[in-house]
């Protein structure tokens, strides 16, 4: 598979076929979803394989998202991460939006000047911030 070949949905085993606004669903504690997404890739150097800087959507619902469920929806946070915000949890890559067919901006994880604050979470820090967000503020 080349990165112009890829299928969804799909499990990611690196950030290699990774591009930015490809989406996955959040299960939540509720029944409920929430929705991730990618906004850059690479996110830890240029020789990075694993990294992506990865964004929750402002979305919940009673079905995995669509990309006409995010159209329009803006990003709550987004941070540095790795692929396994995806695997780990449980989903996989469900489809492709372009990030500026909705107008969002993704962080620059290469953005080191003096004063530039930059988040990095562990695998299950989005999940956290899904429920925290949907479930727990219901």
């Amino acid at each position: 598979m080349s990165a112009d070949e890829v299928h969804y949905p799909f499990i990611p085993k690196s950030n290699r076929f990774l591009r930015p606004g490809q989406f996955w669903a959040i299960q939540l504690s509720n029944g409920k979803f929430a929705a991730g997404r990618v906004t850059a890739v690479p996110a830890f150097g240029p020789r990075d394989r694993t990294g992506i800087v990865i964004g929750l959507i402002d979305w919940s619902g009673d079905h995995p998202p669509t990309a006409s469920d995010i159209a329009g929806r803006p990003i709550l946070v987004q941070a540095k991460s790795r692929f396994e915000a995806i695997t780990n949890n449980g989903s996989q890559v469900l489809g492709l939006r372009p990030l500026d067919l909705d107008g969002l901006v993704p962080m620059d994880p290469m953005d080191f000047r003096v004063g530039t604050h930059q988040q990095v979470w562990g695998w299950r820090t989005i999940v956290n911030k899904a429920e925290k967000a949907f479930v727990d503020n219901a």
